[in-house]
């Protein structure tokens, strides 16, 4: 496995930690209560957590490897990319229209921007997830 494919899976299992954020919001949601201003301190605290998970496991994997983490990037890597990177922004582009349309069903700016934030969520997962499909499948660009 390549040192950018372990990169990529360091990342996506490190986005999917906020699941537990957007499963908080959803429990809100399903409760009917009122926002809780207690969301804060958790959405910080799983990007620190994010944050020190990706410099710590990146540090460990280009230790291991050095040569392979200083190659630039080849043709088929950045074909790779751009492939997950399209992919993923038809997703935002959903997702965004349909954060919008909760305005239209009576959300409050709260939820907009959490429905907002979800859909930022999904994409980067989809891109990751392309990403690593590709990788595993060897597509060619």
């Amino acid at each position: 496995m390549s040192f950018r494919e372990k990169s990529a899976w360091i990342t996506f299992i490190a986005l999917l930690a906020f699941g537990i954020y957007f499963g908080e919001i959803a429990q809100h949601l399903l409760d009917g209560a009122a926002p809780r201003v207690s969301y804060f301190p958790l959405f910080l605290g799983l990007v620190a957590a994010l944050v020190v998970l990706e410099v710590v496991m990146h540090i460990a994997i280009a230790m291991r490897s050095p040569q392979d983490a200083r190659t630039p990037r080849d043709e088929r890597e950045r074909a790779l990319a751009q492939r997950a990177t399209v992919r993923a922004y038809y997703v935002l582009l959903v997702g965004a229209f349909a954060a919008i349309g909760t305005m239209h069903l009576g959300a409050n700016a709260w939820l907009l921007a959490h429905a907002a934030l979800f859909a930022v969520w999904i994409a980067e997962l989809t891109r990751y997830a392309s990403l690593l499909y590709d990788y595993r499948q060897g597509a060619k660009a």
